[in-house]
């Protein structure tokens, strides 16, 4: 199965909530941080990104389906949240501004895309900020099926690929 921008884009459409992935990590993570800039790289609907701007955050959101950046901008708009949201696809899309705060939650391309969207995420990085990546193990393209070997990154190589930075925590949970 291709899971491209038109498999999402019918997925937000048929059912915006079936395609949420329930995070348990950046609330965590991120509690000790001072709210500055925020960049969401494959925010889907924007969950992260609006709870993200309730809290205080300033928030960018992008993702390759237009329909979940309708739905993440309508919810922006009704609750008056400081979040925007554009179309584009992660391993062409290229930041103008830096941010203090880099999420990719659940959203990582498949195979070598999945490098260039590590790398746009560290080039989106402000100087001091904080890069947070939460992805499936590679124990998942067991459970599912219809992904292939070498479609998720282990952890090792997500490691190696950001080796510039400082990595203060790297983990499988």
């Amino acid at each position: 199965m291709e899971m491209d921008q038109g498999f999402w884009d019918d997925s937000f459409k048929e059912d915006p909530e079936g395609v949420h992935v329930l995070d348990l990590v950046v609330g965590d993570e991120i509690s000790g941080l001072k709210p500055g800039r925020a960049l969401d790289l494959g925010c889907g609907a924007g969950y992260i990104a609006l709870w993200l701007a309730e809290h205080g955050w300033s928030v960018v959101g992008v993702d390759w389906s237009e329909e979940a950046v309708r739905l993440a901008n309508g919810s922006a708009d009704r609750q008056k949240l400081d979040a925007r949201f554009t179309v584009g696809d992660v391993t062409a899309w290229e930041p103008t501004e830096t941010f203090d705060l880099v999420i990719s939650t659940y959203a990582l391309p498949t195979g070598e895309d999945a490098v260039t969207a590590l790398q746009t995420a560290m080039s989106a990085l402000a100087v001091g900020g904080t890069l947070l990546v939460v992805e499936w193990d590679v124990s998942m393209q067991e459970v599912w099926e219809f992904f292939e070997e070498g479609d998720f990154l282990p952890l090792s190589e997500m490691t190696r690929i950001v080796s510039d930075l400082n990595i203060e925590k790297s983990e499988v949970r």
